[in-house]
């Protein structure tokens, strides 16, 4: 019995894996849509900006003089905001078109960063913080629902892969210019201080992602079909024992990666004693090793079911978690940061495509905002008593907690969808032996 597929490949189709892999993108990216081509330009350019401003707020904040709670707090506004806008965002959508949206959260939350970095009070850098993410949030939910509408099944898999692929990339050049930027503004005012240079840096990063609106400003309005009904009309039909088995192994990546992923930057600086401009280095070759992880990763679906790639990638990722909390060497503790970075991130692509699968087509952007309302409620919490434990009991701690809900993911999402997972084998290898 040939396997029914989520995303069928036309039979008289042939795709080009064999290929050189750079050929098989390419010609994939050829057959996107305007639209969705200038979307991946427009993320790319924002998530430049915002990988420097990632770089070099914690180390601002600690220049400030706070300490890893207080920082805690403070980073986890992106979370909160991210979480209180969710809901609110994805009623709001089918209203109005993803271009509005998206221009308005990326000019308002860039001015709200701006304010955020023009005060050092702990009340100002969190307020103009949370308003700011909640803004961003108005883009963040577009992302997977705006690609699945604007893509053709078969396209579906290279396109979330190549969203993943040029953001790591983005990310890639903006640590490696966001380690070097202070030194760079130094080299035209030798008189600033290192919070000044940290400052001037990061409003620079800013304005990268207020000039993203001239990517986005692009997009083609497409017809909006107008929907007479009440805001909640129909949130009880919604599939909420499928919702709830997707977003509860998620939810615990969130705590464990909360705990210790935002403060990586800290520990290099504080453990290590790393300069700047290494830290960037060091999450600029991070962003590599992801980038190739994601690429690679079409051609190792081939040879396996979505949910065993996201299981296996998580239960590989957690000796290097558990590594980074034990050893005292820096050559380890980067290989082992390379590793667990690349591991966990090159299903991330897999994973979006694994939720949005498992939804009605209608319940797409709904279930895309519950999930990331879910996933940063979770993460804001996590990162805040991480900052707790960092502070009281250094790093160690964190890692091994880390690796703890790792492993609690694992074993949620074997026991939610094993025997789904089993139905794919069976077909797969029918499928196999009628080929």
């Amino acid at each position: 019995m040939q396997k029914k597929r989520f995303f069928p490949i036309p039979k008289n189709e042939k795709w080009p894996y064999n290929e050189f892999m750079f050929r098989v993108y390419h010609l994939h990216f050829q057959q996107l849509s305007r639209n969705v081509k200038i979307f991946l330009a427009g993320n790319a350019i924002q998530g430049f900006g915002l990988s420097i401003y990632t770089l070099l707020f914690n180390l601002y904040l600690k220049e400030l003089g706070y300490g890893e709670s207080s920082i805690g707090n403070m980073i986890s506004t992106t979370s909160l905001g991210i979480s209180m806008m969710a809901i609110p965002a994805v009623l709001i959508m089918e209203k109005f078109h993803v271009k509005h949206l998206v221009m308005t959260g990326m000019v308002l939350s860039s001015a709200f960063y701006f304010f955020q970095i023009l005060n050092t009070t702990e009340a100002a850098l969190f307020g103009f913080g949370l308003v700011a993410s909640m803004f961003q949030a108005l883009f963040n939910i577009s992302v997977a629902p705006f690609y699945l509408r604007n893509s053709s099944p078969k396209e579906r898999m290279h396109l979330f892969t190549l969203n993943s692929a040029a953001n790591m990339f983005a990310h890639l050049v903006g640590y490696l210019v966001g380690g070097y930027l202070p030194e760079i503004v130094r080299h035209f005012n030798p008189e600033m201080n290192q919070l000044s240079l940290y400052r001037t840096s990061i409003m620079m990063a800013l304005m990268v992602v207020f000039l993203s609106n001239l990517m986005f400003v692009r997009i083609r309005r497409v017809p909006i079909p107008k929907v007479k009904r009440k805001i909640f009309d129909g949130f009880k039909d919604k599939d909420w024992g499928t919702l709830s088995k997707l977003i509860v192994p998620k939810l615990c990546f969130a705590f464990g990666g909360g705990l210790i992923v935002p403060f990586m930057n800290l520990y290099l600086k504080e453990r290590f004693d790393l300069s700047t401009k290494m830290i960037g280095i060091s999450y600029a070759l991070l962003q590599l090793f992801i980038f190739a992880g994601i690429f690679i990763t079409p051609s190792i679906m081939k040879k396996t079911t979505q949910l065993r790639f996201i299981m296996l990638t998580a239960l590989l990722s957690i000796p290097f978690m558990v590594t980074m909390g034990l050893t005292g060497n820096i050559t380890m503790v980067l290989s082992c940061f390379f590793m667990r970075g690349m591991l966990m991130n090159m299903s991330s692509p897999i994973t979006s495509m694994f939720e949005m699968e498992h939804v009605r087509e209608q319940e797409c952007m709904f279930a895309s905002a519950m999930i990331l309302f879910s996933y940063h409620l979770v993460y804001m919490s996590s990162t805040r008593l991480g900052g707790v434990l960092i502070e009281r009991y250094s790093f160690g701690p964190t890692f091994f907690g880390a690796a703890f809900f790792y492993g609690m993911a694992i074993y949620l999402y074997h026991r939610f969808f094993r025997k789904e997972d089993e139905v794919v084998e069976r077909n797969e290898a029918s499928f196999a032996e009628a080929a």
